[in-house]
């Protein structure tokens, strides 16, 4: 089974990742799903989807065993039935990530490092941030700035939040192993740790951050 990365952040805080090769029917044939699961499977008109979803469920039971199932809120923010850890989920081409963990703030990103990001850093950089990225690795610092507004928003949980004038990533080399970003809204603020991973043409950012 294609268990490309499984990274034990702490105690309690698990990250996956699994690329898929497989057919459908393969992946269906790896989990047990419920009726409301199996119905979401059949109602997706995108094959890519489907393997999506089966794909998800595997990595949520391989981390955490049965019995326990995803569910969204009101935000769309996936939540765990039947279990008091938290969950965080990303796709992006082939692969699917999970990470879970127990009293931690939770978020995972991940994107495919093409050249389209230059025609979208207006929408989600500041002018400042834009002065801060460095040149020789522009395009991986770019998405590195991506990646982690798209788990400050999933960390702040609700998607109406602004990305250049609410999300600020504080600036950093692209080479370093961790960088902040925080929400800065009026009826929400704090700060976040960052930690990124390139393979495979592709980077993945992540926070797990106590509560405590």
């Amino acid at each position: 089974m294609p268990l490309v990365k499984h990274i034990q952040i702490n105690e309690t805080c698990q990250l996956a990742l699994w690329k898929i090769t497989e057919e459908l029917e393969d992946l269906l044939a790896c989990v047990c799903l419920n009726m409301t699961e199996q119905a979401r499977v059949d109602g997706f008109g995108s094959l890519t989807r489907k393997k999506e979803f089966v794909t998800t469920r595997i990595l949520l039971h391989k981390l955490l065993g049965n019995g326990i199932f995803i569910e969204n809120n009101e935000h769309g923010k996936p939540l765990l039935s039947n279990s008091d850890f938290d969950i965080s989920i990303s796709h992006s081409k082939d692969y699917v990530g999970v990470i879970v963990g127990k009293n931690h703030d939770l978020a995972l990103d991940i994107e495919y490092l093409s050249d389209r990001v230059y025609r979208i850093t207006k929408r989600f950089m500041s002018e400042d941030e834009m002065l801060s990225v460095f040149e020789e690795d522009k395009q991986l610092h770019i998405y590195q700035h991506w990646c982690a507004k798209e788990c400050l928003i999933k960390l702040y949980g609700k998607k109406d939040v602004l990305l250049i004038d609410e999300l600020k990533i504080h600036p950093f080399h692209p080479k370093q192993s961790t960088f902040s970003g925080e929400v800065i809204r009026n009826d929400f603020s704090k700060k976040y740790e960052f930690q990124s991973l390139i393979f495979d043409s592709f980077l993945m950012v992540w926070c797990c951050q106590s509560r405590n």
